[in-house]
């Protein structure tokens, strides 16, 4: 488990490793142990990293309906009967589908989780699936499967690469340079190798893919902040010129392809990366 502190609303971030999948799912909560539990995947695990903690255990919140982030409710809800189960109202039947407990209260852009003391936005950030949510509390972004370093969520499984540019250019560019985001999984190697792959003499993407490997030899998440992604990201650089000369140069057959399906170049460049890294 890694964990940091954020002093500001005096909340807590503990970081779980899955032991069933290569997920990550997070725990929130604040000095007196007041506690949200995010996108437990595996039920067992949470439960017995808040027992052993001794945390009270108020919220489980889901960023979106995909098993993997949802798959451990049911058991997290057996032990902790009175805790609320909170989601995304776009994504929420899909959700209740897969479960025995109904949702407490769906969320929309712009709520407040109250965790304790500490507290949490909602940020309607679709793209991956039609109703993903993210969370942000201080300078912690919890970001599902929208965002990793170096890459972007997959739109195979109900989602839409026009959506999710949206939510790069009109949600997550509204945000702090200093704002570290907490993925659901650390594809963080893979997606710096692939941008890379776009750009060979990327030498910022070269410097973090050693610390990515050091921190995964570790068995550590590695994370960065949304100021450091935007300065080398093939995900955040849809507007820079070298990107898509190298686009241009390299992959003009899908560009067109992805210009007739949008109605900014911007739009079309970050589309090119998403199929691109689908293919690679």
């Amino acid at each position: 488990m890694q964990s940091s502190q954020s002093q500001p609303n005096q909340m807590q971030v503990d970081i779980i490793a899955s032991e069933v999948s290569d997920n990550f799912f997070y725990v929130v909560h604040d000095a007196a142990g007041k506690a949200a539990l995010i996108d437990p995947i595996d039920g067992a695990q949470a439960v017995a990293h808040i027992s052993e903690h001794g945390l009270d255990l108020e919220l489980v919140v889901n960023t979106h309906f995909h098993h993997d982030h949802i798959g451990g409710n049911d058991t997290v809800f057996e032990r902790f009967p009175n805790a609320r189960l909170v989601a995304g109202a776009g994504d929420s039947e899909r959700i209740e589908a897969q479960q025995s407990r109904s949702i407490d209260r769906r969320l929309a852009d712009g709520d407040s989780v109250e965790v304790g003391e500490a507290s949490l936005t909602v940020l309607d950030t679709p793209g991956h699936t039609p109703g993903h949510i993210s969370l942000l509390g201080g300078e912690h972004l919890f970001c599902g499967d929208t965002i990793f370093v170096a890459g972007a969520g997959n739109c195979k499984f109900g989602g839409d690469p026009s959506v999710l540019y949206r939510t790069f250019a009109s949600v997550l560019s509204e945000l702090d340079d200093e704002v570290v985001f907490y993925p659901g999984h650390d594809y963080s190697v893979r997606d710096l190798e692939f941008a890379l792959s776009l750009e060979p003499d990327n030498e910022r993407a070269e410097e973090l893919l050693e610390e990515a490997r050091a921190k995964n030899e570790a068995g550590e998440i590695f994370l960065t902040t949304l100021g450091t992604e935007r300065r080398y990201s093939p995900f955040f650089r849809y507007s820079d010129p070298e990107l898509v000369r190298a686009l241009e140069d390299e992959h003009a057959d899908v560009f067109e392809e992805e210009r007739e399906e949008s109605e900014t170049r911007d739009e079309a460049v970050f589309r090119t990366v998403r199929e691109l890294r689908n293919r690679w």
